[in-house]
């Protein structure tokens, strides 16, 4: 059977995001100097943690990609707007992406294997920690789909690095 590739057209963050961890996963990875071959990362594309971040709620919003390598873990925010621009210039994250880098940094950190599966356990340890660092957010209750995502990827993530 004779098979024709596809020819897929896209624009915006989601597709360049998509691209760029397709094709040059050999250069983000040496860029950190991180010896790991990228076929031994593990990508989490587009993850979610609820919509948009808002105050007084356990949501902080959407990654365009997390890439754990055995080594790192690096937190990927795509840009797009007037992308010709900046000749590889730092480009500054808005207030909610920092405190997205902040809050999920903050799990990553305090996540160890012994809660999974037992997320209301790390919640009552770490709320009042959670609460003094990042006042007006909340951790997310547990059962709710922010926390079994969270759960999975902090799981998932430790377990390589």
């Amino acid at each position: 059977m004779n098979r024709k590739m596809c020819r897929i057209f896209g624009y915006s963050e989601d597709a360049f995001t998509l691209w760029t961890l397709k094709q040059k996963m050999s250069d983000i990875v040496e860029s950190f100097k991180d010896k790991t071959d990228p076929s031994n990362c593990l990508i989490f594309y587009r993850p979610s943690f609820g919509r948009r971040s808002r105050k007084d709620s356990s949501v902080f919003g959407e990654f365009d990609a997390i890439i754990v390598s055995l080594e790192n873990v690096y937190l990927i925010e795509s840009k797009w707007d007037n992308l010709g621009e900046f000749d590889n210039e730092k480009i500054a994250l808005k207030i909610e992406q920092r405190l997205r880098h902040k809050i999920f940094s903050w799990y990553l950190v305090h996540w160890r294997k012994k809660y999974s599966k037992k997320w209301e356990a790390f919640k009552e340890e770490h709320q009042h920690v959670f609460h003094k660092k990042f006042k007006r957010k909340t951790i997310t209750p547990a059962g709710s789909l922010l926390a079994r995502n969270l759960e999975s990827i902090l799981t998932k993530t430790t377990s390589r690095t």
